[in-house]
């Protein structure tokens, strides 16, 4: 058996046998539960059930989930796991970022979950500014609509802060929370940059600012630091700090930190890149980096939720003429042959910009297509140009990585179900990027990021390179 480096207190070193480790990855359309064994780097169980959290609202802007449910959710995933979760000495915990709720001073939610897709920041506020943009302005901090501090600095004004309310925090807090039994939130700096008003380098958020805004500084919860857990379940199971979904998958994906890049594709889309130094750029957000450094993050609005628009409008067209699909059957799969048709047919392709929910910077920017002719007018084509587009405009924020990095890089990974289920996304970003496309052995990359993660603040691997290099996860995509 290998050496097991313990640097934390919680473990006894009578138990020091073969020890899992688990990931709970809470997405936006689904969460899941990874179980992996520390020592042989093998897959214990995976289980995923649907985020079926969502509250509905008369506000067309507001979309909210029910954190109670997610718990919910996460508590039952546990329970299927049964005596293997007796066997888990460490529990990670990955993210939706930017989100985020009300708990009271017990740790109770109070609130729902304001996720990263809400749109109250772009609401009006005043002076022909929406509140995301006069907050930036006033602060100077990049922020847009959807953003853990611009949702709070709306509900401030608006008198919607709950009277309870002690603390605000992400739904991985409140998960890890509950799992530990803590009243308050302790949060990892990946996910407090996520909220905004955060200064990476100082790793706090930016009180002042707050408080020149109106909104209680007290509500904010401590940072953890590099060496800091969430707490211990009631059987002693380290929690640690919940951390954002786009680093957990970069973990969970990557062969190596550095010189490699991820592009995710899931409900939303990013590109990142790791760096030892935070060199955001506009377009780029420089995000902290579990254990140290930055990754360099370009986001998209869009991502899998515009190829579910194209499916939206498919299903439309069956209705509107009297060929409606069931409800229950999804069309992606045949879209998908569609663009593997249009792929191989060749011949001018049609251009899509697909920015149909706006953009990080533009929230009112619009998708568009061009290039429309009679050989190229037809539905795979379309197919095959928003898949084209989607990739067009990750690799576009790309661009914006400072070249010391874009030089370096030499592998390409990709995470997501918008990528690992498509292989004419596969096959375009290997042709726009000019490298093979290395897909993780895992499926749930952000669950098993976090459980990687969870490995390494358990002290069963002395840092993040060496857990990453134990796991040796990534295999070569060659079309």
């Amino acid at each position: 058996m290998r050496t097991i480096w313990t640097c934390a207190a919680w473990r006894n070193k009578e138990e020091e046998k073969d020890m899992y480790v688990a990931g709970i990855d809470i997405g936006t359309t689904s969460i899941c539960c990874v179980v992996m064994d520390a020592e042989s780097g093998k897959q214990i169980a995976v289980l995923g059930k649907p985020n079926d959290a969502g509250l509905p609202s008369a506000n067309g802007w507001e979309r909210a989930q029910d954190p109670g449910r997610i718990a919910a959710i996460a508590d039952g995933l546990i329970g299927e796991l049964g005596s293997c979760w007796g066997r888990v000495g460490a529990v990670g915990i990955s993210c939706q970022m930017h989100g985020v709720l009300y708990v009271d001073g017990q740790g109770k939610a109070v609130s729902p979950l304001y996720t990263w897709q809400d749109r109250r920041g772009d609401c009006p506020f005043g002076d022909g500014m929406t509140y995301a943009a006069y907050m930036e302005d006033r602060t100077g901090y990049p922020l847009a609509s959807g953003y853990g501090m611009v949702t709070h600095f709306y509900n401030v004004r608006c008198g919607l802060v709950p009277q309870d309310a002690a603390y605000l925090c992400t739904i991985g807090d409140y998960v890890a929370m509950r799992l530990s039994g803590s009243a308050i939130p302790l949060m990892d700096p990946s996910n407090a940059a996520s909220l905004g008003l955060f200064d990476p380098a100082e790793g706090r958020f930016d009180l002042a600012r707050m408080s020149a805004l109106g909104m209680d500084a007290w509500m904010v919860p401590p940072v953890a630091g590099r060496e800091s857990a969430a707490g211990t379940t009631a059987d002693g199971k380290l929690v640690a700090c919940a951390i954002g979904d786009n680093q957990a998958s970069f973990l969970g994906s990557v062969p190596t930190l550095a010189g490699a890049m991820l592009v995710n594709i899931g409900t939303g889309a990013q590109i990142s890149i790791f760096s030892e130094t935070p060199d955001a750029k506009p377009g780029i957000e420089a995000r902290p980096f579990p254990g140290g450094g930055y990754l360099l993050a370009g986001a998209s609005l869009g991502g899998g939720k515009t190829y579910a628009l194209l499916e939206a409008l498919f299903r439309d067209v069956c209705e509107s003429f009297g060929a409606a699909p069931a409800a229950s059957r999804s069309l992606y799969e045949r879209m998908n042959e569609l663009a593997e048709e249009a792929l191989l047919e060749g011949g001018p392709r049609l251009r899509v910009t697909a920015s149909f929910f706006g953009t990080r910077d533009n929230p009112d920017a619009t998708g568009s297509i061009a290039g429309i002719g009679d050989r190229n007018f037809k539905a795979k084509q379309l197919v095959l140009g928003v898949l084209a587009g989607v990739a067009d405009e990750l690799i576009g924020l790309a661009a914006s990585f400072p070249e010391r990095l874009r030089g370096r890089i030499g592998t390409v990974a990709a995470s997501g179900n918008g990528v690992r289920k498509n292989r004419v996304m596969q096959r375009l970003l290997r042709e726009k990027l000019g490298h093979p496309i290395h897909l993780s052995r895992m499926e749930e990359e952000a669950a098993f990021g976090a459980a990687l993660y969870a490995g390494v603040r358990a002290g069963a691997f002395p840092g993040i390179e060496a857990a990453i290099s134990h796991f040796q996860r990534s295999e070569a995509y060659d079309g």
